[in-house]
């Protein structure tokens, strides 16, 4: 008989983009693979490859008391009727409501945790509350996965249990043969004479979306021969009157979303991530495997995927000023020595972060639990 493994995340892109090699694995190890997440558009992408869907609508920042009830209620009834052998939970709401239904049910689960997020990284009441449910949920978690040291160090507090294992990963890895610039410019690289800087993730101010708004004004100020790109959609709709003034201006172009980002990064010279905090970017990793220089800030989670001045440069977090040094510094650089900056960042992503070693780790701790 099957053992069966139940996957729960918050979206499909997300399960798509960074779970799929092991969703692939699971099958192939003859595991039968159940994975829950709101519906999208991967979704019958995942179900080809032999998963079965269970549809769960869930608001990802929510704080409906509400809502949050009918969603563990929701996991109780799926966790219930799908009886798994194991549960894989990653993000916040499935790490701690998931988690919770799955102990109460006495069924094994193992934690992805993909990123503090805004609400645990502060030190304020909505942090120390869910710190509490973290350490009650986790509480029989067999694995917990983290992608940077500084997670794993945050969680020690919640995670008192030296029973617990835990296991750092890089990141989710990057798909090194996905992410190959060579399938754009197989003849060599083609970019125009405007050096093109991008920035890649939801629009939202954590991202670091004021500190590169700030540098692109700067820089059209000062008449650069450089472009600003955007790309990704509005997570605060605080921000859409701001980027829709500056790119009637010119100051900025916003590309809207993408289905396959590396065709908007085939078109660029830099990925700009300004983050205040990562689990670990998948942006930069995906960046620097298509040979792209990146700019970034000197926090967990983004530090950590490039080598300063060498792949890349580092900048301050919430430090606009810090940011546009960055930028001068690679502007500074001739076509050589970018090119020679994206190469190294590609040997450094196939040497830390293929994302083949990370899928091993996930395998070896389920095969180590079900044996």
């Amino acid at each position: 008989m099957q053992k069966k493994v139940l996957i729960i995340g918050v979206n499909d892109v997300g399960l798509y983009n960074f779970r799929k090699e092991f969703m692939e694995e699971l099958i192939n190890s003859n595991f039968e693979v159940h994975f829950s997440v709101p519906y999208g558009s991967k979704v019958e992408l995942l179900e080809e490859l032999g998963a079965v869907y269970h549809r769960i609508e869930l608001q990802r920042r929510g704080k409906n008391p509400a809502n949050e009830l009918k969603l563990i209620v929701a996991y109780y009834k799926l966790i219930k009727k799908t009886m798994p052998s194991l549960v894989v939970t990653q993000t916040i709401k499935p790490n701690i409501y998931a988690s919770l239904v799955a102990k109460v049910l006495g069924i094994q689960y193992i934690n992805l945790v993909t990123g503090l997020g805004s609400g645990l990284s502060g030190n304020n009441l909505s942090a120390k509350l869910i710190g509490k449910l973290y350490r009650v949920a986790l509480s029989k978690s067999r694995c917990v996965f983290f992608q940077n040291e500084g997670d794993l160090q945050h969680f020690k507090e919640f995670l008192d249990r030296k029973e617990i294992k835990r296991v750092l990963t890089k990141g989710s890895g990057v798909n090194l043969e996905k992410y190959d610039k060579s399938q754009f410019f197989p003849d060599g690289d083609t970019t125009g004479s405007t050096t093109s800087f991008i920035f890649i993730g939801r629009i939202q101010k954590e991202k670091g979306i004021e500190e590169y708004i700030e540098a692109a004004v700067y820089y059209a100020e000062q008449n650069c021969d450089c472009d600003f790109s955007v790309l990704g959609f509005y997570d605060e709709e605080a921000y859409i009157e701001i980027i829709d003034r500056l790119a009637e201006n010119g100051t900025i172009k916003y590309i809207g979303v993408s289905d396959d980002t590396r065709v908007e990064m085939s078109k660029s010279n830099c990925v700009v991530l300004p983050s205040y905090h990562e689990g670990m970017s998948n942006v930069l990793l995906e960046g620097a495997a298509m040979e792209l220089p990146l700019i970034t800030t000197n926090v967990h989670g983004c530090k950590e995927a490039v080598e300063d001045g060498v792949t890349g440069f580092l900048c301050e977090p919430k430090n606009a000023e810090s940011l546009i040094v960055a930028i001068e510094k690679f502007l500074k650089l001739s076509a050589e020595e970018r090119a020679k900056m994206g190469e190294l960042g590609r040997q450094k992503m196939i040497k830390e972060f293929d994302r083949k070693t990370v899928v091993k780790q996930y395998m070896q701790a389920v095969n180590e639990i079900l044996g």
